[in-house]
């Protein structure tokens, strides 16, 4: 286990050693991956990239072929120290290893299958512009350029074509990437420190982006002229803490779902959005619409969630992720405590005056560092919450129904993002410092349950 100091001291390290013209980045790797995204057809892992450290000229989004990859697995990997080639791509890994299985990423996508976007990506969000049958959007937003890129991701015979107005191997060109508010070129800057950006679940048209420091949330259209344009920016959404806590900024958006025959006051009948969004430095959530006609944030309350000691925690995160246990059902919120580690469930069904309690009503427990979330909703069985702790360099496993922990898993360097794949019973963990992709059998009847069963990447 190492410290979450330690490991922020390691990356400016890096970047105070990198000097001269960086190179291009590699198109067919995982290095210091942050965000990732289960396409709707379940053929594709997309991940991002980071460059964080900078040491290559640009982030890369790549498409991970996930059909070739269970083909590898099923098929029988070589022995442990084996070469790794195109034909036989994983190996099994010395008894004792977290994953029995590795491969070698770069079998797994393609040069064709890949992109550059702007330096210091963080995670995926989906759009469909044209519906569930249409193409697919991705918006992912970058810290250290300030940008937001959009790619259209199109199926075809290769597998798939990405597309954001690049030439072979070039950036991504203006009109897909949001720098500006109407993205005009004399208007207001795009804020630093883009966090989770989360595109709209219930048919409103629009994507919303927290940012870390700054206290800032930016309100993105999903249907400009000329595709996605920055409509809103609300500069001061995440005042700081009341007690002299210098820090300002917010890290995820959840969505409260909306029944026309029982909605809150807020959305005049489910014809405004409701959501919610953590305070990065504060242990409060708050509660925010649109004004739908005016593309403009309307503000909410704010709802605390719980006490603790702010001098012994001093500069430190607060909160992290939230999702709605279920999307269809807009009642209990789940929202991860970065300090203390804890996983708190938010009772927001409505009272007599159809207002939202936003009442926490359990908590239990997490490794360190936790901070961003996954919901596993199997058609049989008990639902789980899944949480990635950075600095423990674990998974916490939450069973929603008793709501304690069952299971810690331990996972590669660094776990950030968390997809589930339903079909597979997966869990992907973005393991970000490692540079690999753990796979978690979901399974319930399989032997390996909770375990890690193989791993993409072969680390540095």
């Amino acid at each position: 286990m190492k410290d979450s100091c330690w490991r922020a001291c390691w990356l400016c390290l890096v970047l105070a050693c990198n000097s001269g013209e960086p190179p291009p980045p590699q198109l067919q790797s995982l290095r210091l991956p942050t965000g990732a995204l289960l396409t709707p057809n379940n053929a594709w892992l997309m991940v991002v990239n980071s460059n964080l450290d900078q040491v290559e000229d640009a982030s890369t989004l790549v498409g991970l072929d996930l059909e070739a990859l269970d083909a590898a697995l099923t098929t029988g990997p070589l022995l442990p120290g084996d070469a790794l080639t195109k034909m036989n791509p994983c190996r099994r890994t010395d008894t004792g290893a977290i994953a029995p299985i590795e491969c070698e990423a770069q079998f797994f996508i393609k040069r064709e299958h890949a992109t550059r976007i702007p330096t210091g990506a963080g995670n995926i969000a989906l759009d469909l512009p044209a519906g569930p049958t249409g193409p697919m959007r991705l918006l992912v937003p970058s810290g250290i350029s300030r940008t937001v890129t959009w790619v259209d991701v199109l199926l075809d015979e290769g597998g798939l074509r990405l597309d954001c107005g690049q030439v072979p191997e070039g950036d991504c060109d203006s009109t897909h990437t949001l720098e500006r508010l109407e993205n005009n070129s004399d208007a207001e800057r795009l804020p630093k420190d883009p966090a989770r950006i989360f595109v709209d679940s219930s048919g409103f048209r629009y994507a919303y982006l927290p940012h870390l420091l700054g206290g800032a949330l930016t309100l993105i259209a999903l249907d400009g002229e000329f595709g996605p344009k920055i409509t809103d920016i609300v500069t001061d959404f995440y005042p700081p803490d009341p007690d002299d806590n210098p820090f300002a900024g917010g890290f995820a958006v959840a969505q409260r779902a909306c029944d026309p025959g029982d909605s809150p006051t807020k959305t005049m009948g489910c014809s405004r959005p409701l959501l919610y969004t953590t305070y990065r430095f504060r242990p409060d959530l708050r509660s925010f619409s649109v004004l739908t006609g005016l593309n403009r944030i309307a503000g909410g309350g704010t709802h605390h969630l719980y006490n603790v000691n702010k001098s012994q925690s001093a500069d430190r995160p607060f909160l992290g992720d939230l999702e709605f246990e279920d999307p269809e059902v807009g009642e209990r919120l789940l929202v991860v405590h970065t300090t203390p580690p804890s996983l708190t469930l938010v009772d927001t069904s409505l009272n007599d005056e159809r207002n939202p309690v936003n009442r926490p009503i359990a908590s239990v427990t997490l490794c360190r560092n936790p901070n961003v979330l996954a919901v596993y909703r199997p058609t049989e069985g008990e639902r789980l919450a899944l949480v990635s702790c950075f600095s423990d360099d674990q998974v916490a496993v939450v069973a929603l129904g008793a709501f304690q922990v069952i299971a810690t898993v331990e996972v590669d360097d660094g776990p950030n993002e968390l997809v589930v794949d339903d079909l597979r019973r997966r869990l992907y963990v973005i393991n970000t410092l490692a540079g690999m992709i753990d796979l978690i059998d979901l399974d319930r009847l399989s032997p390996d349950y909770l375990r890690v069963v193989a791993r993409v990447g072969l680390g540095d």
